[in-house]
């Protein structure tokens, strides 16, 4: 830990290890927007407290806060400066450490950023006061979930989300935790993914509560890209009013703070469609000769219309393209299958999704409203379309 100076002026002046702050400084600029309604929007403010400095960045629905601690405080204060121009100087420098220092007023206030291999001076914000950040709150009980394991629930669920916004409450993600269970689940109508984490610590204040909301798409994002670059031991989840807070250590003396509004809006009911009365495997394939074919099919499709048609006969099942304008192909693989010979019109892109994740060598699908695919806590979903008669 960096020892903290003696010598405080009234103005934001610190030091640190250059690449601890880019990692907190980037971690804050991925929630800021390219373009914005609002200019004040597309900074940063930088706030260095007395032991630690908080940079905060606010997309206007999503809010992140990033806590250094491994900091030397020579003087405390605020700036709010553009947040691409700093990332992109302190990444561009090989530099062991920055120093910044806020210097003048008004119309001439600026950033000093001076590093080994160059000296900058970038315009500060005046005249704007910077969107508020709420606090992870302190009057509730948080439950937490290991952060390796819900980046795999994330990886596993937020392909099956609607990427064309149709529906505000569809393109995000349902989070349902309470009674020892977290569930994420994603749907856009016609693939859907969901999958269930249990524990002890994943209980509500109340014995039996369960909170079940719809966190916003631009959230999920944030909290992925942060997932994949620091790899937090444990992130923790609560709420308060319409807000989600979440809490990530992602590195020795960086906390990331992130808060989302909550989307407005029931989420499906979606678990009635993932039963099956039989509880029974109808079909079952090599995952990856299947998704070899699904691959090698779907060369034939058009980007305007995916769709495969899946032929099943007993030990084998023929894969071919619905819409010939493209050429046309015909793909047979095994299969264990009792049923009658029977066909299912399918989307390439959701199987082909599906596969991409699923992590069995072998994986069964049951037949019922549409095919079910399950691994240890996921389910999935794909609904048949329509053939040609």
């Amino acid at each position: 830990m960096i020892k903290t100076s003696i010598f405080m002026t009234s103005s934001l002046h610190l030091r640190a290890d250059r690449e601890h702050l880019l990692s907190a400084i980037s971690a804050a600029d991925a929630v800021v927007p390219s373009t914005a309604s609002k200019p004040i929007l597309t900074n940063l403010q930088l706030d260095a407290k007395a032991t630690h400095i908080e940079i905060t960045a606010s997309d206007g629905q999503v809010g992140l806060r990033s806590l250094v601690r491994k900091v030397e405080i020579l003087g405390q204060g605020q700036v709010v400066v553009n947040s691409r121009q700093l990332v992109s100087i302190l990444r561009e420098s090989q530099s062991a450490t920055v120093e910044l220092h806020h210097q003048g007023g008004g119309e001439q206030s600026q950033l000093a950023i001076r590093l080994a291999d160059g000296d900058y001076q970038v315009p500060a914000v005046v005249g704007e006061a910077f969107p508020s950040v709420s606090f992870f709150p302190t009057d509730v009980v948080p439950f937490h979930v290991q952060g390796k394991r819900l980046a795999e629930m994330l990886r596993k669920t937020t392909f099956a989300m609607d990427k064309e916004r149709t529906s505000p409450t569809l393109s995000g993600l349902s989070l349902t935790v309470g009674n020892g269970e977290l569930i994420l689940a994603a749907t856009d109508g016609k693939v859907l993914a969901e999958t269930v984490e249990h524990g002890e610590n994943l209980r509500l204040a109340a014995e039996g509560e369960i909170m079940a909301v719809v966190v916003p798409a631009p959230a999920v994002g944030h909290l992925q890209r942060i997932l994949g670059a620091g790899g937090s031991d444990k992130v923790e989840f609560a709420f308060a009013g319409r807000l989600l807070f979440l809490r990530l250590v992602v590195a020795e003396g960086l906390q990331v703070e992130l808060t989302a509004r909550l989307v407005d809006g029931t989420f499906p009911s979606y678990r009635p469609a993932l039963s099956n009365a039989t509880g029974q495997i109808g079909l079952t394939f090599h995952t990856g000769q299947l998704a070899s074919a699904v691959r090698r099919v779907a060369l034939m499709t058009q980007t305007s219309s995916r769709s495969i048609i899946l032929h099943i006969d007993r030990d084998t099942a023929i894969l071919s393209n619905m819409n010939s304008l493209q050429g046309s192909a015909r793909i047979p693989i095994p299969c264990q299958y009792q049923g009658q010979v029977t066909r299912y019109g399918l989307n390439a892109d959701y199987l082909q999704n599906i596969l991409k994740v699923y992590e069995g060598e072998h994986i069964g699908i049951e037949i019922s409203r549409g095919l079910i695919m399950r691994e240890p806590g996921v389910t999935y979903l794909v609904m048949p379309i329509s053939l040609p008669i």
